[in-house]
């Protein structure tokens, strides 16, 4: 693995002015990395816990020496990890997915290891994943850590959203607002991999951007398959009888209230995405469209939808997705997005 780029697929401003400052010795005892799921910010995050912790000290992760093998495998003494998946650690299932927001206990179990001295390196690396879902008491405990860390400490916020942190902990931070990667560096990455050309092209078009997103469906190739399955269900929603739509929004409802928050918001934001493609189709942009393999798909629909009813949609979809996340009723909720969808003409 090339160690130059940090192992990392696009993103070179950000390693590039990490590097820099690690190099200039003025890196920051904070940063939030921030960005859309699965776009790369965990892995920016672990390289840069192994530039800082690295026995080479050249401010380059080697990814081979000892301490960078041990970061990777999450065992590094010098390096704590802590998010919602370390919170649900010994839950059952159900009761992780349900899992809204990160408590009190689960930060200061983490800040209390602030206190200890470097094991064995340097410095010591603290990650948080899923910052944004700090409840109140938990982000004003992180709040008065950022304003005093020791001195050995880098602090490191993993977020999918800026907005929902308190902009006291934000200001304390150095920012790193990360940007979906060309297709075409995901495509080459695909292909260098062995993946076949077309095949890759079209990952990358699915994976809008998300590097770890694509990296994940190159694994699970099932996986991806199911998606495009649901894909084709979503499309045929759109001119579904009202009452096979009423019965899509009561089974994501019931999932929803079964704690499958995610699974249910990721449908919404394909769904929304493929109305964006049709959005795209009808203003004769179609070779960006996301779902390559749909194109004659999003075609058709671009002729049967009026072009304004599609634009108000997209808005409704990302209305619907915060009205969810602010715990309004799913099954009002989705019963009044299937009730508007777009009318053919």
């Amino acid at each position: 693995m090339d160690s130059s780029d940090w192992g990392i697929i696009g993103h070179e401003w950000a390693v590039r002015m990490l590097q820099h400052a690690l190099q200039a010795g003025r890196a920051g005892h904070a940063y939030l990395l921030c960005g859309p799921p699965a776009i790369g910010k965990a892995t920016i995050a672990l390289r840069l816990a192994q530039a800082l912790l690295c026995d080479a000290a050249a401010a380059v992760p080697c990814l081979q020496c000892r301490s960078c093998q041990r970061i990777a495998r999450g065992n590094h003494p010098d390096v704590r990890s802590t998010g919602l998946a370390e919170q649900g650690q010994g839950l059952k299932a159900e009761d992780a997915a349900r899992q809204r927001d990160l408590k009190i206990d689960t930060v200061r179990g983490w800040i209390a290891d602030l206190a200890l001295q470097p094991y064995e390196g340097r410095r010591r690396v603290f990650i948080m994943h899923d910052a944004e879902r700090l409840n109140d008491a938990g982000a004003n405990a992180l709040l008065k850590t950022l304003e005093e860390p020791p001195p050995y400490a880098m602090i490191l916020l993993v977020a999918n959203t800026m907005g929902d942190l308190m902009p006291t902990i934000v200001s304390r931070c150095r920012v790193l607002r990360l940007r979906p990667v060309p297709r075409a560096t995901i495509g080459a990455a695909l292909r260098a991999d062995g993946m076949a050309p077309a095949t890759a092209q079209l990952l990358a078009a699915w994976s809008d951007g998300r590097v770890g997103w694509a990296l994940q469906m190159r694994d699970d190739p099932a996986a991806w398959q199911g998606l495009r399955e649901q894909l084709d269900e979503l499309i045929a929603l759109g001119t579904a009888p009202r009452h096979a739509g009423m019965e899509w929004a009561e089974a994501r409802a019931k999932a929803w209230r079964g704690g499958e928050h995610p699974a249910v918001i990721d449908e919404l934001l394909r769904w929304q995405r493929w109305w964006r493609d049709v959005l795209l189709t009808q203003a004769g942009q179609g070779e960006h469209i996301t779902h390559l393999d749909h194109a004659d798909a999003a075609g058709q629909a671009a002729a049967r939808f009026r072009i304004d009813e599609v634009h108000a949609f997209l808005a409704r979809i990302t209305r619907a997705l915060g009205m969810l996340r602010e715990n309004v009723n799913p099954q009002l909720v989705l019963e009044g997005l299937v009730l508007h969808r777009p009318l053919p003409r």
